[in-house]
């Protein structure tokens, strides 16, 4: 199944090269560049299109940000575009995952951090200045990578049981 599924993709984007190929037509181009979007895809039990993996953001973020130079003259292509290019837009935020958390463990990052700093200037002591920097910047490092989470994934985790037909 995977494999016809990249196949009829690479054909997707086949036909938006020769979309570009061809004289301007914004229409073709963007419907072109739909289709590659909604082979990418997973489909729910709604009918609805959903991007649940990287895979297909990446897809999908690659189609948008060439549909964004568009100016299609079909009123459904370029509604169906501007949905496209505000999907991906939402994607590409991010969202913090239990924030009370990660605020508390940047707090103490930035305790450690400082409060080292402080500690070692008064005993006079640049090891324990360098060693407080460093652990307090690996914590809040450490917090913000594991707490920093993309929208796309996040709406993909709520969509999974929904999912009948799987894209890429």
């Amino acid at each position: 199944m995977r494999n016809r599924i990249e196949w009829t993709l690479a054909e997707r984007w086949a036909e938006v090269a020769r979309a570009e190929s061809a004289p301007v037509d914004a229409d073709r181009l963007a419907a072109a560049l739909l289709a590659v979007a909604d082979t990418s895809r997973s489909v729910t039990r709604d009918g609805d299109l959903e991007i649940a993996n990287a895979a297909q953001f990446v897809e999908c973020a690659k189609a948008a940000d060439r549909l964004a130079g568009l100016d299609p003259a079909d009123r459904d292509v370029a509604r169906r575009a501007g949905e496209l290019i505000a999907e991906v837009e939402r994607g590409r935020g991010f969202r913090w995952d239990e924030p009370v958390r990660t605020a508390a463990l940047c707090a103490v990052a930035a305790v450690v951090a400082v409060g080292g700093a402080v500690l070692g200037g008064v005993v006079e002591s640049v090891p324990l200045v360098v060693v407080t920097a460093v652990l307090g910047n690996l914590l809040l490092f450490a917090t913000v990578l594991t707490a920093r989470r993309p929208m796309w994934r996040v709406r993909a985790e709520l969509m999974a049981p929904m999912i009948r037909a799987h894209g890429i």
